[in-house]
C-alpha cells in the first residue's frame, strides 16, 4: 500500500509515518514546512534522493509589514536560503508541480518514503501525488488554539479551504481506497460533569480552532455522502509524546522548567484534558485505515484525564524543580473547562488499546525533551515566527 500522508512532517503525523515504515508500506508524504513541520521528525527516512520540491511554489519570508507576516515571491537566492534553512541544507530534487508526478514514481522505485515540500491547497502538487497513492491520511492543519486567536485566516486557508482541495482532488481520482481525516475532541466542545461525547453527538467548538476542524470534519463527511468518497474520520484527544513543538502545554513546561523560567498556567489551571500518547494515536491511525468501516467516525482517547495544573506538578516533580516557578497568568478567551470522549467504539470494532500508564508516557516524554536539547534549543533560539507569536501572545499574560 501506497498512502500520501499530509502534514508528515509534524508531530502525529510524522509519528504514523513511522508507524507505516514498521507496517512495510510506502508512504508519499507532502508537508509545506510551516514553523511546525521538521524534516528531523522524519529522520532516518529523508536523503537526498527522496526529497522533492516544486520550483513554482511560494514561500513564505519571515518578514513583517505593519506587525503581521506576508507571503511574497522571492527572488532565487532568497528562496533558496529559505528552503535551505527549512531541509537543513539536506540536497534536493527539483521539479515543477504538473512534472511531480514522474520524480515521485522514481524516488518510490527505490525508497520507501518520498518527501514532497508542497501546500495540501496546490491542486497539481496534490495530483501528482494521488496518481501513486492508494489511500490519502489527512494530518495537514494549523493546530494551536492561541494561535487561532490572533490570526483565525491561517487556519481556515489550511484546515478548511485546504482539506476542501483535498477532497475534491480525491473524488475525481479513480481507484483511491479511503481518505482518512485527522480531526479532534475540540470539535465537541465543552464535556459538561463526569459526561464523554459520542461519535454521534453534536458538535458544538468554540474557538477558531476548532471550528476550522468542525468545518473540516463536516467537509468530509459531506463528500461520503454526496459523492460517495470512501472516507473515515478519527477524533484523537490531546496527544503528547516526543517531537512536539513547543508552542504545546507539556514541551512547553518542560522546557521552561529546564530553563528555569516561569510556566505560565492559565488561570487556576484546573482545565481537564484527557492526555493520549503520540504512539497510541499512530496505532489507532493505523488500524482505522486498515480496517475502519467507511463512512464511519472513531473517538481515540487517552483515559488520562488530567487537570493542567497536575500535568504541571508532575513535570516539575520528575525534573525536581521548585513549584515557585508557575506563573499563573491570565486566561485565554473562550477557554473551554473540560474535554472528554467515549471511544468505545473503536476499542470494541477495532481493538484499540493503549501501551502503557499515562504516568510512564510523560516520563519517557520528559527524558526524551532532557536528552533532545539540540532538537527543542533551535527552535527556541533560531525561528523567528515562533519568538514573535510568544511575545504577542503573552505579553499582556506577564
Amino acid at each position: 500500500m501506497i498512502q500520501l500522508i499530509t502534514g508528515g512532517a509534524g508531530f502525529i503525523g510524522s509519528n504514523y509515518v513511522k508507524k507505516t515504515m514498521e507496517k512495510g508500506d510506502q508512504a508519499i508524504v507532502l508537508d509545506s514546512l510551516t514553523y511546525a513541520g521538521n524534516l528531523e521528525n522524519l529522520q532516518p527516512h529523508v536523503n537526498g534522493r527522496n526529497v522533492i520540491t516544486c520550483k513554482d511554489r511560494r514561500a513564505l519570508t519571515e518578514a513583517t509589514v505593519d506587525g503581521n507576516d506576508v507571503t511574497t515571491d522571492l527572488d532565487p537566492a532568497a528562496e533558496r536560503e529559505w528552503l535551505l534553512r527549512k531541509l537543513d541544507g539536506r540536497p534536493y530534487v527539483e521539479t515543477r508541480s504538473e512534472d511531480a508526478g514522474p520524480a515521485i514514481r522514481t524516488a518510490l522505485e527505490s525508497e520507501p518514503l518520498v518527501f514532497i515540500q508542497g501546500d495540501i491547497g496546490d491542486a497539481k502538487i496534490v495530483d501528482a501525488a494521488l496518481g501513486e497513492a492508494d489511500v490519502v491520511v489527512n494530518f495537514a492543519a494549523e493546530t494551536h488554539v492561541d494561535r487561532s486567536i490572533l490570526e483565525p485566516d491561517k487556519f481556515i486557508k489550511t484546515d478548511v479551504h485546504g482539506t476542501f482541495n483535498l477532497l475534491e482532488r480525491c473524488r475525481r481520482h479513480e481507484g483511491l481506497k479511503k481518505f482518512v481525516h485527522i480531526s479532534t475532541d475540540e470539535v465537541y466542545g465543552v464535556a459538561e460533569g463526569e459526561s464523554e461525547f459520542k461519535e454521534t453527538d453534536p458538535i458544538n467548538p468554540r474557538n477558531p480552532y476548532s471550528a476550522s476542524k468542525a468545518a473540516a470534519d463536516r467537509l468530509v463527511h459531506a463528500y461520503n455522502q454526496t459523492y460517495d468518497l470512501p472516507t473515515n474520520i478519527i477524533r484523537p484527544s490531546n496527544n503528547f509524546g516526543p517531537f512536539q513543538h513547543p508552542e504545546k502545554l507539556i514541551p512547553k513546561m518542560i522546557m521552561n522548567a529546564l530553563n528555569d523560567e516561569g510556566l505560565p498556567v492559565y488561570g487556576d489551571g484546573k482545565q481537564v484534558r484527557d492526555w493520549l500518547f503520540v504512539r497510541d494515536s499512530a496505532a489507532a491511525v493505523d488500524l482505522v485505515v486498515r480496517h475502519g468501516e467507511v463512512g464511519e467516525v472513531y473517538n481515540v482517547a487517552g483515559n488520562n484525564e488530567r487537570t493542567n495544573i497536575s500535568v504541571v506538578n508532575s513535570i516539575l516533580e520528575h525534573l525536581s524543580k521548585d513549584e515557585s516557578l508557575i506563573k499563573h497568568v491570565k486566561d485565554r478567551p473562550g477557554h473551554d473547562i473540560r474535554y472528554a470522549i467515549d471511544d468505545s467504539k473503536i476499542r470494541d470494532q477495532l481493538g484499540f488499546k493503549n501501551e502503557d500508564s499515562f504516568e510512564n508516557n510523560l516520563r519517557e516524554t520528559i527524558d526524551w525533551y532532557v536528552a533532545n536539547e539540540r532538537w527543542w534549543r533551535r527552535i527556541l533560539d533560531s525561528d523567528e515566527e515562533f519568538r514573535r507569536f510568544n511575545e504577542a501572545w503573552y505579553k499582556e499574560r506577564r
